[in-house]
């Protein structure tokens, strides 16, 4: 055989679709547009950057959690560059997944789950906060790993404030800092 049969060069290529669209559009020489990528494929299938797989993964890991927060983690998995109009940068990937695993061994933790109130920062981490009237509990994800900041009134009235730093794969000491808040804990984790 011939290998000149075989060979199909990207001029080939080029000719034959115009080619083709010329019979289709009854004679135009106009080549046909290729579009962006999610006109070829659908969107369960369209080629994603690792991070927009990470957001999917955590998104999809969230199934277990209540529905308003699997909400709300969606929400912040969609969120643009400077979603604040002030420069903000999108909520990292790597941080969404983090916030759910922590989020779901809370509520394993505990049969009283209470779901906190999730914020993005404007450098692309979450805040996670709980309030009750006693005890207040704010973990938050930055770049080192993870700070704690925790309020409690005391029973001389006044509120004593406390704060910690944790790497971020320490999920179990994070486990105690929401023990804390939800009364499991009546110290502050402080070791």
């Amino acid at each position: 055989m011939n290998a000149a049969v075989f060979s199909f060069g990207c001029e080939d290529f080029t000719s034959s679709i115009a080619a083709s669209a010329r019979r289709s559009s009854g004679g135009a020489a106009e080549m046909p547009s290729l579009g962006a990528a999610s006109d070829f494929f659908p969107s369960p299938l369209a080629p994603a950057g690792i991070a927009d797989s990470v957001n999917q993964i955590a998104v999809g890991r969230s199934a277990t959690l209540p529905p308003a927060l699997r909400q709300r983690i969606t929400e912040l998995s969609s969120l643009k560059p400077n979603w604040d109009d002030e420069g903000a940068i999108a909520v990292k990937s790597f941080v969404l997944a983090d916030v759910v695993e922590a989020l779901k061994r809370f509520a394993q933790r505990t049969s009283d789950f209470r779901e906190p109130f999730l914020a993005p920062t404007f450098d692309g981490f979450v805040q996670m906060e709980w309030h009750d009237k006693k005890r207040c509990l704010e973990i938050e994800a930055v770049e080192q790993g993870w700070t704690a900041v925790g309020t409690m009134i005391g029973n001389d009235g006044k509120r004593h404030y406390f704060s910690i730093e944790c790497e971020r794969s320490n999920f179990e000491r994070l486990e105690k800092f929401y023990e804390w808040f939800v009364g499991i804990e009546l110290l502050w984790p402080s070791l």
